[in-house]
């Protein structure tokens, strides 16, 4: 389907916006940590609600224990429709028993024990901070492992976002490759490659959508395997093709793309027959000098008008339904998915299962 049908079809597509929501520290550290950036997600907040964003806000251990930070949220949320979901950064969210070593800021290099213990403590966090447990969660730098699974259903949670399609982050800190997972969204079973569905997996993945800007996506994976090609990298085809605009693989984020690659990729997505798209970015791009990608004030005015050129021309494409990640799982077919919604009073419900049980079934670098 090409995007002039899609719309003479009036398809409805869902839209997914989630923003990694963090402390201002780019480079993984347990000193001297701020989180002035998040007073910058009142005006981002402001434009969601003009353009009719649904948000998911994936928050830290950091963010979820400076009271400040929370108010924040706290004010987004109970007057949006927006989803609190957890964001674990390993390298400073507690119990701190492992090396700050830049392998350890990957999830997944930890051992799995670890990983639960700081997942509990993450949870609990922002049970104390929004008054309820979170159901929908990300790994820092995208570190998600096969290990976790268990970890996230033993602590409540039902969906996942932390698969990027066709990237690798191997070469990053021995970081987890999503290369062959699905575009669309899928189960994933515990103690399973987390890049395989699996039809009876308890958790749901709504992966970022990643990809290429021309062809339908049902040829990506044989663009990905030509251009991943030993003989292909010896002589950077992959730099040179996207330098001349011929193909390149992209990330739907406004920190670092342009809206046309930005609307190509969600082209091909939808003509290869994806359901959703998934835009994300990091809320330290907000306020200039913290990210790689917004070093002034003019740059973040980019990101703004970027995410906004971008949502109207994918409605010219098709219509566009936007959904927090809870909401789009549950809307995809993958029922009682619904997050619980915060409230003023602490919630004693979700953390009383938060406890192992690893049987049963159930710029380019990783940012925060």
């Amino acid at each position: 389907m090409t995007a002039s049908e899609a719309a003479s079809s009036n398809r409805e597509v869902l839209l997914v916006v989630s923003v990694d929501t963090e402390e201002d520290n780019w480079v993984p550290t347990r000193t001297a940590i701020t989180l002035e950036n998040i007073q910058e997600l009142r005006r981002l907040a402001s434009a969601f609600d003009r353009w009719g964003v649904r948000a998911t806000y994936f928050t830290t251990y950091q963010v979820a224990v400076q009271p400040r930070a929370v108010a924040v949220l706290r004010d987004i949320a109970e007057g949006s429709a927006a989803e609190i979901g957890a964001h674990l950064h390993p390298w400073n969210t507690p119990p701190l028993g492992e090396a700050l070593l830049p392998r350890n800021s990957m999830m997944k290099n930890l051992p799995r024990e670890l990983q639960l213990a700081k997942l509990q403590r993450l949870t609990a966090a922002l049970r104390d901070a929004f008054g309820a447990a979170p159901t929908a969660f990300r790994a820092g730098r995208f570190g998600l492992g096969s290990d976790a699974v268990s970890a996230l259903l033993s602590c409540g949670y039902l969906v996942d976002s932390s698969v990027t399609p066709f990237v690798t982050w191997e070469a990053f800190d021995d970081g987890p490759s999503f290369v062959g997972a699905p575009l669309s969204a899928y189960r994933i079973g515990a103690g399973q490659d987390v890049t395989v569905p699996e039809p009876q997996g308890a958790l749901v993945e709504i992966p970022v959508t990643c990809g290429y800007t021309r062809f339908s996506s049902l040829r990506w994976p044989i663009v990905h395997r030509v251009l991943r090609a030993r003989a292909a990298r010896a002589v950077r085809l992959p730099g040179l093709l996207a330098r001349l605009g011929v193909v390149k693989r992209t990330i739907l984020t406004p920190e670092s793309e342009s809206v046309r690659d930005l609307l190509a990729l969600s082209q091909g997505a939808l003509e290869g027959g994806v359901r959703h798209l998934h835009l994300f970015f990091h809320s330290v791009a907000l306020r200039p000098g913290l990210g790689p990608w917004t070093s002034t004030a003019q740059s973040v005015e980019r990101v703004y008008a970027t995410i906004e050129r971008y949502l109207e021309g994918l409605s010219r494409m098709v219509s566009v339904r936007f959904a927090t990640v809870s909401e789009a799982a549950s809307a995809l077919g993958f029922g009682g998915a619904e997050p619980r919604r915060p409230t003023r009073q602490s919630d004693p419900v979700g953390l009383e299962g938060c406890s192992p049980d690893w049987g049963s079934s159930g710029r380019d670098r990783p940012g925060g």
